[in-house]
């Protein structure tokens, strides 16, 4: 795969790394519940979004990076043959495509779905009713690797870490995203957190 670039990497840390946020069933990764404000700042094209992991586990590992390559509302997430993978079951409690629209409002139409029941949790997956959909992405989970050393004195790892970070600085860019196209693309590893 050729190398790009993005012009942004919007970086938060992933609280609870348990197949939700992000889902990666189907050979996609999304975000579609959590951080409305990611999904809503994420620009198709020019952004990657990057999950790290929390201060407990390692603040300097990576549990994933996408790519923002299509943003679609949460009725057509719904209905797409692509993400049919990604509602909930027996055997995925933790499926995040659970909204749909039904008598023209955006509703929890799966009981099994993470969110179901969650008054609180639903409002705010509603303030951005879209998926984020990466094609190319890097999850690690368990397996999260630590960043290399210059890049952790970056705001990659460094500063704020409640909401999310906009990194624009371009050499700080290029060499986490040289250091990721070093990595194997796609799942590398389980879940971090168990799933309930």
């Amino acid at each position: 795969m050729p190398k790009s670039y993005p012009k942004r990497l919007l970086v938060y840390v992933v609280a609870s790394d348990n197949g939700l946020a992000p889902n990666i069933n189907g050979g996609l990764c999304s975000l579609s519940v959590c951080k409305p404000v990611v999904r809503q700042s994420a620009t198709i094209g020019t952004d990657w979004v990057v999950g790290m992991s929390t201060a407990k586990h390692g603040a300097a590992r990576v549990i994933y990076a996408m790519t923002v390559d299509e943003k679609i509302p949460f009725a057509d997430f719904f209905t797409d043959p692509r993400f049919q993978a990604k509602k909930p079951s027996r055997s995925n409690p933790k499926g995040d495509n659970f909204f749909d629209l039904r008598a023209g409002t955006l509703q929890v139409v799966n009981t099994r779905a993470a969110h179901a029941g969650k008054a609180d949790k639903i409002a705010r997956d509603l303030r951005t009713p879209l998926a984020v959909i990466g094609h190319t992405f890097w999850y690690f989970g368990a397996n999260a690797p630590e960043v290399p050393g210059k890049l952790q004195q970056s705001r990659i790892v460094q500063g704020n870490r409640r909401g999310h970070r906009i990194i624009t600085d371009a050499k700080t860019i290029k060499a986490f995203c040289d250091w990721l196209y070093a990595q194997e693309q796609g799942v590398r590893g389980p879940h971090r957190d168990p799933v309930c």
